[in-house]
């Protein structure tokens, strides 16, 4: 069995966990609940039925099987699955390291995260535009202030785009890269790897530039991390500087973090995150039922 997590990406919207094989997957987006497929093979191509879900308080839970379905081999195939997920840890490695960034038009280096892959043999089939997409304002309660309301200005999520959009140039190019385990990364092309190592500080650790050449255009980037930092606490290779900064960013947001807090894999300061959560306790307390 594999065991690992993945990045969702573009727009970046937190983690799924994974554990596979050949015949038999299961999905987690808060390593919690389980979803758990079984891989059908036909003349159109390979897809997976949904089997049940399971989560370690109330175990199994089967879906009815679609008629075409080997149920012998489901049920070989499944109880395998239900022993690794007992036994599995409460997060799995993170370990997409083949990196699609898009980049920036003056020098070339990493501007935003577009797609990740386990393999270089994945590459090819994570075919991406390079066009980078943030989480909507909506998604992420994400509001213009009284005075950008004022003069209808578009939302937040949609002019950080534009501002990746304008910096990425009119023929936007992306590269593949391969990361170290110290963060730095070689450029990857086709099924060559190129000799050249790139420092780990060129590449943003929120997945996304934070130097931007106006003010204007640096408000807008923190005001959108801002609000996403709780969602990206979630990544496993932060640095304690990244991390402590992104906690310090969460501050505002204590119901979020509550909801994501289980999914981090570091903690840079124990006390702020523990008052955070009490917050949050007090907070929904006070939520009507």
């Amino acid at each position: 069995m594999e065991h690992y997590t993945k990045r969702l990406l573009n727009p970046f919207n937190g983690t799924v966990q994974v554990i596979a094989d050949t015949e038999i997957r299961a999905l987690s987006f808060n390593a919690r609940d389980w979803e758990l497929q079984f891989r059908c093979d036909s003349p159109k191509g390979v897809r997976y039925a949904r089997i049940g879900t399971w989560c370690r308080q109330t175990g199994f839970k089967p879906y009815p099987l679609p008629p075409d379905i080997d149920v012998a081999a489901v049920e070989i195939a499944h109880s395998k699955m239900l022993g690794a997920l007992q036994s599995a840890p409460a997060l799995l490695v993170q370990d997409d390291t083949y990196e699609l960034w898009l980049l920036d038009q003056t020098q070339q280096l990493p501007l935003a995260l577009l797609a990740s892959c386990r393999r270089q043999d994945e590459m090819s089939a994570a075919t991406v535009r390079a066009l980078w997409k943030a989480v909507t304002s909506n998604q992420l309660q994400l509001a213009n202030t009284p005075e950008e309301e004022r003069r209808g200005a578009p939302p937040v999520s949609y002019r950080v785009e534009e501002c990746v959009k304008s910096r990425a140039g009119q023929n936007p190019r992306a590269a593949w890269f391969q990361r170290l385990p110290d963060r730095s990364a070689y450029r990857v092309q086709g099924d060559v790897v190129l000799p050249e190592c790139l420092p780990a500080e060129h590449f943003p650790e929120f997945l996304l530039r934070e130097d931007w050449k106006s003010a204007t255009e640096q408000a807008l980037c923190h005001r959108y991390l801002q609000r996403l930092s709780p969602r990206l606490l979630v990544l496993q290779h932060l640095s304690h500087a990244a991390r402590d900064r992104l906690e310090q960013m969460a501050c505002h947001h204590a119901l979020d973090v509550a909801d994501y807090f289980h999914l981090y894999p570091d903690i840079a300061d124990q006390q702020r995150m523990t008052a955070l959560r009490v917050e949050a306790r007090l907070r929904s307390s006070l939520l009507p039922d």
